[in-house]
């Protein structure tokens, strides 16, 4: 093998190793970027859960007497039996403080009573089907 020959490979072998070293790079970049978005998404939501978290647990400790009687635990849905108890808890302070009349009182809770029966009613029905 004469000198040019040598030199020619030469020349080709470092210009693949220059060519796999500029894959190799641009495959780096590529996947520490993929993985910066991840990580930042994953980071992000992490701190959106923490920020709900703390607003729920500010919110349980902050909340009114009113809310601490209508509520049984954290978290605990209101049905509409609840719904009912807290109107007609509702009526009763009106009546209490002097809002509303005895007659206007004892109407509204009849009304009441009877929207919770057919509430009742409904359930019952639909559990049937």
């Amino acid at each position: 093998m004469d000198g040019k020959k040598a030199l020619y490979y030469a020349a080709i072998a470092i210009a693949i190793l220059i060519g796999v070293s500029i894959v190799v790079s641009v495959v780096s970049a590529l996947l520490s970027l993929a993985w910066a978005i991840v990580s930042g998404i994953v980071s992000l939501a992490v701190l959106a859960g923490i920020v709900y978290v703390a607003y729920k647990a500010g919110s349980w400790l902050l909340r009114d007497d009113d809310d601490a009687a209508s509520l049984d635990s954290i978290g605990s849905s209101s049905t509409s039996a609840d719904a009912g108890a807290s109107r007609q808890d509702r009526l009763r302070q009106q009546y209490v403080e002097g809002q509303i009349s005895e007659a206007e009182f004892e109407q509204r809770i009849a009304e009441e009573l009877e929207t919770e029966e057919l509430d009742d009613i409904d359930r019952e029905l639909e559990r049937e089907r």
